[in-house]
């Protein structure tokens, strides 16, 4: 498959590729596979490792979804290359709708900005549920001496090069909200990648870094526990997983509001009767009390909120923004 990595599109273009993404596909089976569809376990490629919270969401939403579709759920865990291994593996699926992936703006709006990739970073995907969006947490370690953004910033200018901030690799929402506060805050950090939260959250326990921006999930039992410090929350308004902890914006950073969004889809080109049976899954699984009730105590907003053609639109959206973003900050990835 060709390369993409940053096209000029037409407002023509756009709407064209619009539609084309929220179809995925015409001319394929119809009546017959919908009547069999699904009839063997479904897979769900997570971009992250086991154990933090990407996994905690997927799982949650896979123990009603497997009952809806009357089928097992079988997890492929595909962590690395900033979520473009899953994203690649994703995309070259069979086309017959038993592959879902829970993809995030680093797979279609961040690295694709930054590097070449394998796949069209939105053209491959076809929507399929809206999971949410989950503000990010800035989080300090127990042997950093903060207890709020101004005394970060305060103590960073005090020490030039000290601190360090982990992330869940470079070019991750993790990483880029990380740039962007550094940048704002007008200090000095020093950016160490990890292939997910397990070991970031690890690491900041035990004091190898410094800070984190974390989604909220996997830091939130340790912030219970007094062992992480909540500095602030990354979207306009509070979470609300965290409804004590204020916002970034709230400290001095004015107008600071990035909160990643996360969706899931299957490969384009995937026969209709079967995409819209999973849609249709999907929307009754996130629509669900219980699982929408548990995805927003982990910290999720607006669960299943989006239709299959607004998460088609706001991906596009999203890659051009981040586009800009990027190339006017000149951040790169090698390969």
């Amino acid at each position: 498959m060709k390369n993409h990595t940053r096209p000029d599109r037409t407002r023509r273009d756009t709407l064209r590729w619009v539609g084309a993404a929220a179809a995925a596909g015409v001319a394929l089976p119809g009546a017959g596979y919908a009547q069999s569809f699904p009839d063997k376990p479904v897979k769900m490629i997570v971009p992250y490792p086991p154990g933090g919270g990407a996994d905690s969401w997927a799982r949650t939403v896979a123990g009603k979804l497997e009952k809806v579709l009357g089928q097992p759920i079988v997890f492929d865990y595909k962590p690395g290359g900033s979520t473009t291994i899953g994203a690649d593996a994703a995309a070259r699926s069979p086309a017959d709708g038993y592959t879902v992936f829970m993809i995030d703006s680093t797979a279609f709006a961040y690295v694709p900005n930054m590097r070449k990739v394998n796949y069209d970073p939105v053209r491959s995907f076809a929507p399929v549920g809206l999971l949410g969006y989950g503000p990010m947490l800035l989080v300090a370690g127990p042997n950093v001496p903060v207890k709020s953004v101004p005394e970060l910033i305060a103590f960073a200018k005090a020490n030039p090069g000290k601190l360090t901030i982990a992330s869940a690799g470079v070019g991750s929402p993790h990483h880029l909200i990380g740039e962007f506060f550094r940048e704002r805050a007008g200090i000095s950090l020093t950016h160490v990648p990890y292939k997910g939260a397990v070991q970031y959250i690890a690491d900041l326990l035990g004091g190898q870094v410094d800070l984190a921006v974390s989604t909220i999930t996997p830091a939130l039992p340790h912030v219970q526990a007094g062992k992480l410090r909540p500095l602030g929350v990354s979207s306009a308004t509070r979470s609300s997983a965290l409804p004590d902890v204020p916002t970034i914006a709230e400290q001095g950073i004015t107008g600071f509001d990035e909160k990643p969004w996360t969706c899931f889809v299957t490969n384009a080109g995937v026969p209709p009767a079967a995409l819209e049976k999973l849609r249709a899954a999907f929307k009754t699984t996130l629509e669900d009390p219980e699982v929408a009730g548990a995805l927003r105590k982990a910290g999720i907003e607006d669960v299943g909120a989006w239709s299959p053609t607004r998460i088609g639109e706001q991906m596009q959206a999203d890659y051009v923004k981040w586009g800009e973003i990027i190339r006017k900050a000149n951040i790169r990835l090698d390969g």
